[in-house]
């Protein structure tokens, strides 16, 4: 059986990584037979990242490249429904959720002060607390550089509040009135937005963003929408 690796979950979510939380809900929509383990820091995978699989004796690691092997190896296509443009489409907004508005959620989380305790005992919970006492300040020197090597880090927090709002302005614009981003059922693109979204709105992190999103009311019911077609149980 597939056993998929994600980071530990917290508050309602199957887990605190929009990657991952993407992935459980692209295995879900596939209906891929699985076993979904917990794992307490990324490090276990090929790529030192969350989230990874093991399947027929391989070890695969980003979302992204998992999702293409669920497609060949299990011939699934979450995106089966769509057009061609509106494959493109969505994987341009997919591309604009997680690699640019993804960078403001990880400065949110681990460089505002107010935040840093609650992130040291959510996302780095599950490891044992002496080790997270050394970890934990070696991971938010890593994190820091990276935000710095996107180029996101080298902003103000005022300029990222600014480039998140206009990427959250413009998903908003994408969704419209529609129940789905593209097409009439959900997709990879829908997962996507929900991942990040959820992992915004119903976190107890301190984040403008929180209030971007409710400013437009079709993405908070687009949220709810998901989790109740994709997570009936999760109340």
């Amino acid at each position: 059986m597939l056993k998929a690796y994600h980071l530990p979950g917290r508050w309602g979510l199957p887990s605190v990584s929009p990657f991952c939380l993407k992935l459980d809900a692209v295995l879900r929509m596939a209906h891929v037979e699985h076993q979904s383990l917990t794992a307490s820091t990324p490090f276990g995978g090929p790529k030192k990242k969350a989230p990874w699989i093991e399947h027929d004796g391989r070890k695969i690691g980003d979302s992204s490249l998992i999702i293409d092997y669920l497609k060949d190896r299990f011939a699934v296509d979450i995106d089966a429904h769509l057009t061609e443009e509106e494959r493109g489409l969505a994987t341009a907004t997919g591309r604009m959720v997680e690699e640019n508005l993804y960078w403001a959620m990880v400065y949110d989380r681990w460089q505002r002060p107010e935040n840093w305790p609650i992130l040291k005992q959510s996302v780095l919970g599950d490891i044992p607390a002496p080790a997270r006492a050394i970890i934990a300040p070696i991971a938010r020197r890593g994190v820091a550089k990276q935000l710095q090597g996107h180029g996101m880090g080298l902003h103000s927090p005022q300029e990222i509040e600014a480039i998140a709002q206009r990427d959250i302005t413009a998903l908003a614009a994408i969704l419209g009135n529609k129940d789905w981003f593209f097409g009439g059922a959900p997709g990879l693109a829908d997962a996507t937005v929900y991942s990040l979204l959820a992992n915004i709105l119903h976190v107890p992190f301190d984040s403008p963003m929180k209030d971007m999103i409710t400013q437009h009311p079709a993405l908070p019911a687009f949220v709810d929408r998901f989790r109740a077609k994709v997570y009936p149980d999760a109340g």
